[in-house]
């Protein structure tokens, strides 16, 4: 065998063998970037569903605040409206007919035997011989003194005083029906 055929044939199995190497390189790649995929694929599916979790725990959430808010709302403006069926009920004792409103201060005396009544200034004025008359031979007397309330009296025995101003016998009442008015406004 001549030297030639020796190289060309050493050549030829070089080639071969490079070729060989190639395709196997080759097919390598192609196996490595097809599993690349794959995994790019997965890790992309799994960041797009975690996105999706997150995206709805943060809209419930956010529902969750929205609706705090709101129910928050809805109870201040029920508290705003007791208030004021509270503060309209106080305007009408204040503005009854003179007649009336000494009934009623009568009625929240009655358990009383003797004492001072204090009023207000303008109760005073408009009701103290009136109330004067009516508590005679009770042993109720209704002061000169005045006090500084918006309506009703102050009771006063010796050292003791029972309020009765409308703003106590309202503050009571009110922690008493406060229920009953919100389920009737509100049912």
């Amino acid at each position: 065998m001549s030297i030639d055929k020796i190289t060309a044939r050493i050549l030829q199995e070089a080639k071969d063998e490079a070729a060989a190497v190639t395709q196997n390189a080759e097919q390598e790649a192609a196996a490595a970037r097809k599993e690349a995929e794959k995994e790019a694929s997965a890790i992309g599916s799994d960041t797009a569903a975690r996105a999706v979790r997150d995206a709805a725990v943060l809209k419930e959430r956010k529902n969750s605040v929205a609706e705090l808010e709101a129910r928050k709302m809805r109870l201040a403006a029920k508290q705003e409206m007791i208030e004021k069926s509270f503060g309209m009920a106080k305007e009408a004792l204040l503005t009854m007919e003179d007649a009336a409103y000494q009934k009623f201060l009568l009625q929240h005396l009655a358990p009383y035997h003797e004492g001072e009544v204090l009023l207000n200034a303008r109760d005073r004025e408009r009701l103290g011989e009136s109330l004067t008359k009516e508590l005679e031979g009770t042993g109720l007397t209704v002061s000169e003194d005045t006090a500084d309330i918006e309506g009703g009296f102050i009771l006063r025995t010796g050292l003791v005083s029972v309020n009765g101003s409308l703003e106590t016998i309202f503050e009571s009442e009110k922690k008493q029906i406060t229920a009953q008015i919100a389920k009737t406004l509100f049912s």
